[in-house]
């Protein structure tokens, strides 16, 4: 950091030393308010958010005067020339703290941890290590010691985190140095203060193996299960899992490499990277999206920037990826001018343009996971086909833009880390990404960092939108009314439109009521406080209908909101909500993205999430609506339309008459593809007011909460056709909500939601932890319906574990149930599930006759899922009694069904099954020809438990076959995702991958 000038330092006690001396930083409180200033980085604060920082929410009376002392003696400190301030200056009713990020030791350290990502990310091993050890050398105590207030605790256990994740990084550069015995004491001392951190545990596991000490590192293991299992009642995760496996097996590549082969690093922390197969580099058939939204006839100034940023993106000789930035305030125009660009653009990018807002700028950023996936969507990407991480999202997307033209455009991006995973890898590609803050760390071919409107340019705005001639006519009022909106883009926009909304009226009364206006929101202010005024203005116009309207619908509309859900929000009917919704988007408070569905734009919802009252002037009278009676209407519209859903998904099924909604009173669904739709359409609005039940005041309310996890439950059915984690998510926040009321209704089918997800996904740990605490809430609740259910989960999940006398007790637990309610699908299904345990435990006979009775209950009924389960299940029994011709029939029998109804799920696992059949008689081309198709479905749907065990079938053909090394790969591949996904199936796949080693040893 430096000798010269002033510097400071936080990672510690707070001090302030100038040219080598250090200065005074007075009381607790002095400190709290210098911290406050430091680590927002040289962003202007608001007097209330100081406060805020200082003394929470229940600030003195005398908070603001003490502030404004506590600056006055900090200016003291920090300034040479008191008479004029240049490092703490006043902006408005608060402050700003001019220092260079370099003299702020925890900003330097977020420096130096970015660049030694990056040195390693390019191979600069050396240079990596030198960053990482001069970042944790700025470390001399505890962060923000002694030092007061909400804020210094939230970034004390900030930068708290970034040295243990230092630490860790620390550990990982020396491990692929080779320095593994050097390690093994700092790791072990580790280890010991941050028990419940997995990633060192692997770190010593490795370095202790590498060092010869295999027992040493098998012990490590069990040390680490112990304490998760002790103090989180979790087994430790796939990556650990799969490193103790490796392990045990002696496996010659965790041995570790001499110091100096640095060639090809590699995560110390878990296993090495799968190989890609064949059929992971096959991509669907190029489609060219056209995402961009519409560009502006009124675009006004900007032609310096617009040239510089087409011609940097646009260069023929540009040798990598090209990326350009838009950044600046709130409001400042930088959508309006990417957006141009982009379509001056577009015919130098042939393959199509992809867009995405990024809400970094609001409360809730957009997920980089799903932007991924609308992005591989609108690719052509099926939604089964999708991955189910990130990472693996980006890896599609970059191989699916290999070699394709295609313009990105990343609109209110938050920081560096959203945008990464949406970059192309292909240089053909172009990037354009606007964002408030300056992107430090990316690397882009041109950054433009726009400045406000001049007085002309914006004078030209208002004149392109009010007219010329009224604009004309006030040509000073207009330069005022310009002044007062702080020549920003945004405000000078709406001002006009209310103006040209109104005919009637003069400049010159804009430009008054823009003056006496006062300046009331805090996110708004750390920007610019004009936009402030100019959003409040707005509102003072609106009607008391539009401004209830506008108020109630800010809460429940995160992306979005149809409009038959408004209209429920409102409690008024679909006509005269599309009237009033139509009003505010006429009032620029609103857009309309598409017909019949309207969203706020981030700083306009930002603005109206504050307002806390009508305090609209009118002849009405006060409405005395409020926001949990709004929720409370959208629930119960979402959960009548969401159980009509349920009943045309699943027609019959119990669960459908216990549910607190009234299916009668929600659409009308001729067809299965309808309800998918209506609930695709649906989901963003049910997930977020299902999330809102469980927060605030809302929050303590049960009838608000059973309609949320009744909601979540409805929408479970369609996990194919919406993102179920997202739903997860939601579910989590209820249960823990229901759970902190002690509302065991709610937070079974809450918690049912959660394990059911897990499942889905393979996260036995997670799901078998939610479902054990829904299973104790439903008894507590006695709701056997929604118990049924849960049951048939845990048995899933004991028989995945291959525990396969627990999954026969759930499962005969979850049958009685069924009997009992009379819910014949359920209880053949789970008799099903039943005889498959009984068949992996070694009684096929038991299982034949199970499945031998379901199929002659189901000749007269018309139920293509059971009815395909039936003959799979009936198969995999024949097969284990040896009768492997019979076998081959029944899995025929399924793929018929299975085809007439498009099952593929369950084709891919006929499929494979039938391979192993086919192998013992003998027909190998046949069994390898199963095997192979069995894959290519497994990875169009994205199963990886389902991959796993193709990859072994497909082995296991291979070896008949006599190719020998062929086998041998698949076998490995199937034992990764097995350690992968935590199975224990891992055991088969590598006892064959070894037999397969020694088959082809010299």
């Amino acid at each position: 950091m430096g000798e010269a000038g002033i510097r400071f330092t936080v990672l510690g006690a707070v001090r302030v030393v100038r040219d080598g001396c250090a200065l005074t930083t007075g009381s607790p409180q002095q400190q709290a308010l210098l911290t406050a200033l430091l680590l927002r980085a040289g962003r202007a604060t608001p007097a209330h958010e100081l406060l805020a920082s200082i003394w929470g929410e229940e600030a003195p009376d005398s908070a603001l005067s003490s502030l404004r002392t506590h600056a006055w003696r900090l200016r003291q400190i920090v300034e040479e020339d008191r008479s004029a301030p240049k490092v703490l200056v006043s902006l408005r009713d608060g402050y700003q703290l001019l220092v260079p990020p370099r003299s702020v030791d925890a900003l330097y350290a977020e420096e130096l941890a970015a660049g030694a990502a990056r040195a390693r990310a390019t191979g600069q091993e050396e240079e990596c290590g030198r960053l990482l050890a001069e970042a944790l050398a700025l470390w001399s105590g505890e962060p923000l010691a002694g030092v007061p207030g909400p804020f210094a605790e939230q970034q004390r256990s900030r930068f708290t985190a970034l040295r243990l994740a230092l630490v860790e990084e620390r550990f990982a550069h020396d491990l692929r140095q080779g320095r593994h015995g050097l390690v093994i004491p700092d790791l072990i001392g580790f280890t010991h203060e941050h028990p419940l951190q997995e990633r060192p545990y692997g770190f010593l596991m490795r370095a202790l193996y590498a060092m010869g000490r295999q027992a040493d590192a098998l012990a490590a293991f069990g040390r680490a299960r112990r304490v998760l299992a002790d103090e989180l009642g979790i087994d430790p995760g796939p990556e650990l899992s799969a490193l103790h496996e490796r392990i045990l097996a002696n496996d010659p590549l965790l041995m570790g490499r001499p110091a100096g082969d640095r060639d090809q690093p590699t995560d110390a922390g878990g296993p090495e990277p799968e190989p890609p197969t064949e059929a992971s580099k096959e991509a669907p058939a190029p489609t060219r999206p056209a995402q961009l939204p519409a560009d502006i006839s009124d675009f006004t100034g900007r032609e310096e920037q617009v040239q510089g940023l087409y011609r940097a993106l646009t260069d023929p000789a540009r040798p990598s990826l090209a990326v350009v930035s838009v950044t600046g305030m709130g409001g400042i125009g930088k959508s309006t001018l990417a957006l141009q660009v982009a379509h001056q653009a577009k015919p130098e990018f042939g393959g199509g343009q992809l867009y995405a807002d990024l809400r970094g700028n609001g409360l809730e950023p957009a997920d980089p996971g799903a932007v991924l996936g609308s992005f591989l969507t609108a690719l052509g990407i099926p939604g089964h086909g999708m991955p189910a991480s990130t990472e693996d999202r980006a890896l599609l997307f970059r191989t699916t833009l290999d070699g394709r033209r295609i313009l990105v455009v990343l609109d209110n991006a938050r920081d560096p880390a959203q945008i990464r995973p949406l970059l192309p890898g292909s240089a053909d590609c172009g990037v354009i990404v606007t964002s408030r803050a300056v992107l430090a760390g990316l690397s882009t071919a041109l950054q433009s960092d726009l400045d406000v409107f001049d007085t002309g340019e914006a004078i030209a705005l208002l004149r392109a939108i009010v007219g010329a001639g009224r604009i004309d006519e006030e040509p000073e009022a207009a330069v005022e009314l310009v002044a007062l909106c702080g020549h920003l883009p945004l405000a000078v926009r709406i001002v006009a439109a209310r103006l040209a909304a109104r005919p009637r009226w003069r400049v010159a009364t804009m430009t008054g009521r823009l003056a006496d206006e006062r300046l009331r929101i805090g996110e708004l202010r750390a920007g610019d406080l004009a936009v402030a005024a100019v959003f409040e203005l707005g509102y003072r116009q609106l009607t008391r209908a539009q401004a209830r309207a506008f108020r109630l619908l800010a809460p429940v509309t995160r992306q979005g909101i149809g409009t038959a859900a408004a209209a429920a929000t409102l409690g008024m009917d679909e006509y005269d909500a599309e009237e009033l919704l139509e009003a505010l988007v006429d009032a620029a408070m609103l857009e309309a993205p598409r017909p019949g569905h309207y969203r706020y734009h981030d700083l306009v919802r930002s603005f109206a999430l504050q307002l806390v009252g009508p305090e609209q002037p009118g002849p009405d009278e006060a409405d005395g609506d409020d926001g949990a009676a709004a929720l409370g209407r959208l629930l119960d519209f979402l959960l009548d339309g969401s159980c009509a859903a349920f009943q045309t998904m699943v027609p019959g099924d119990p669960v459908g008459a216990i549910l607190g909604g009234r299916p009668e009173a929600g659409p009308r669904f001729a067809t299965l593809a309808d309800a998918r739709a209506w609930v695709t359409q649906e989901f963003d609005c049910a997930a977020n007011a299902a999330a809102l039940a469980a927060q605030g005041p809302t929050g303590g309310d049960s009838r608000t909460l059973r309609a949320a996890a009744d909601l979540l439950v409805a929408m479970s059915p369609f996990g194919q056709d919406i993102p179920y984690l997202q739903l997860a998510t939601a579910a989590r926040k209820v249960a823990d909500a229901a759970a902190a009321r002690g509302d065991d209704h709610a937070e079974a089918r809450a918690r049912f939601v959660c394990g059911n997800a897990a499942l889905q996904y393979t996260r036995l740990a997670e799901a078998e932890l939610h479902t054990r605490l829904a299973t104790e809430a439903c008894a507590r609740a006695g709701d056997e319906v929604i118990l049924r259910q849960i049951l048939n989960d845990r048995g899933l999940i004991a028989q995945w574990q291959r525990r396969f006398t627990d999954a026969a007790m759930f499962y005969d637990r979850a049958v009685e149930l069924a009997r009992r309610l009379g819910h014949r699908s359920g209880e053949l299904t789970t008799e099903l599930n039943a005889a498959q345990a009984r068949v992996r435990s070694g009684r096929p006979v038991d299982a034949v006759e199970v499945c031998e009775a379901a199929l002659d209950r189901l000749r007269t009924e018309r139920d293509p899922h059971v009815t395909s389960y039936a003959w799979y299940v009936h198969g995999m029994a024949l097969h284990e009694m040896g009768r492997h011709a019979d076998a081959v029939i029944s899995y025929t029998a399924c793929l018929e069904v299975c085809a007439a109804a498009r099952l593929r799920g369950r084709e891919t696992q006929a499929r494979f099954m039938l391979s192993g059949s086919l192998r013992d008689l003998g027909r190998y081309d046949e069994a390898l020809a199963e095997a192979g198709r069995a894959l290519a479905l497994s990875e169009e749907l994205g199963s990886q438990q389902q991959r796993g065990h193709c990859l072994l079938a497909l082995a296991r053909a291979l070896a008949e076959t006599g190719d020998t090394a062929g086998a041998s790969a698949r076998a490995q591949q199937a034992r990764d995702v097995y350690a992968l996904l935590g199975l224990p199936d891992v055991d088969q796949a590598e006892e064959l991958a070894r037999s397969l080693e020694l088959a082809t040893a010299p």
